[in-house]
């Protein structure tokens, strides 16, 4: 196994990794209440406690993707973080290659960056107007790297880790990546080329994730994301680019193929960062949208966001910022109280101060207590 000069070696880290079956269980549990929209016993908390002194992650982003070694001891280090915690949060481990990964499927290459996980470079309109997203595509871009780092990952892990499909973004997302910000001026210009070229991202999409739960031996409408159990829908879905769009334009290009890329999944929850009303409202009609995971929380209001999700039959997952002195028990105390009580409708990502995090069991004891 690769070392790490001056700290733990990738062997040793694995060994560092101890799942406790119960506790991902309970926290399981908890999430499927959730996303069944079901009271359960205690609001799921999700956090990591301090990683390994010792372990040395890369800063290079460009080796963290293309190297096997490098991938799995950076995500080790957050399964150690999060096996310590004994929170709700569960194991899960992708392939982490980036928002491109499906574009590359489509003839799209991947631009490498120290700095962040490669971006696309975009195809011509002709390339995308001879894209057929149809067909075997295990083959295809990078999908043969992605399957066998699932091997690898599998090969070197212990168990009680979940895996889950690598980022697989959504129809608008995807046309965005695979054509540019040309399709910001072509949803007026040439609508007709839009809903040609979502026609098929929706069916990417659909059949990338097919494929990728069926290498991970996930089912359709369950699974994991990130420390998240899903259930009653089982992917995520990205709207970071639907943002910026007009709200005429968000019923047109990007509702309806929302709908249909859920559909084969049983639902699901949509991601975005920034804030756009009319994604948001349109989010709380669509019946197979489970919930929302909001990218920049600091730009919202949970105390009217919480309600609204529970009074549609939906959660909130994710994040909400903690106020600037905020003690731990007051943060938690205003967080549990925009569910009224109801014990149902939020998977809450805490945000804690490092000091806090060295003591787990003391900030499960305050969560717990406080409902």
């Amino acid at each position: 196994m690769t070392e790490r000069a001056g700290g733990l070696s990738l062997s040793e880290l694995l060994e560092s990794i101890h799942p406790d079956p119960q506790t991902l269980a309970d926290g399981r549990r908890r999430m499927v209440d959730i996303w069944n929209g079901r009271p359960t016993d205690s609001l799921p908390i999700l956090f990591n406690a301090p990683p390994p002194h010792n372990a040395v992650l890369t800063s290079d982003l460009h080796h963290h993707v293309e190297d096997n070694g490098q991938m799995l001891y950076d995500t080790a280090v957050g399964l150690v973080a999060a096996s310590r915690a004994m929170s709700d949060a569960q194991l899960g481990v992708r392939a982490d290659t980036g928002t491109g990964t499906l574009a590359t499927i489509a003839g799209c290459q991947l631009i490498p960056s120290e700095f962040a996980l490669p971006w696309t470079m975009h195809l011509t309109r002709d390339a995308l107007e001879a894209f057929d997203p149809r067909g075997d595509l295990a083959e295809r871009g990078i999908m043969p790297r992605v399957q066998a780092l699932y091997a690898f990952f599998r090969a070197h892990l212990p168990g009680g880790i979940d895996y889950f499909c690598a980022d697989t973004q959504g129809p608008f997302a995807l046309a965005h990546l695979l054509y540019g910000d040309a399709l910001l001026y072509d949803v007026y210009d040439d609508p007709s080329f839009v809903h040609a070229l979502l026609e098929k991202t929706t069916a990417l999409y659909i059949a990338g994730t097919q494929l990728m739960k069926c290498w991970i031996g996930e089912q359709p409408e369950s699974g994991t994301h990130g420390a998240m159990a899903l259930a009653n829908g089982g992917v995520r879905l990205c709207e970071d680019t639907s943002t910026l769009l007009a709200p005429e334009m968000i019923e047109t290009f990007v509702l309806p193929y929302q709908q249909r890329a859920l559909a084969p999944f049983g639902g699901g929850f949509i991601h975005y960062c920034g804030n756009n009303e009319a994604l948001y409202h349109g989010c709380l009609r669509n019946p197979l949208v489970r919930g929302l995971n909001l990218g920049n929380p600091e730009r919202h209001d949970f105390s009217r966001i919480i309600p609204e999700l529970l009074t549609a039959g939906k959660c909130y997952a994710g994040t909400i910022n903690r106020r600037s002195e905020e003690a731990m028990s007051d943060y938690f105390r205003r967080v549990i109280g925009y569910t009224a009580g109801a014990r149902t409708g939020l998977i809450f990502m805490a945000e804690l101060h490092p000091e806090e995090t060295v003591d787990p069991a003391r900030v499960l004891d305050c969560w717990r207590n406080l409902q």
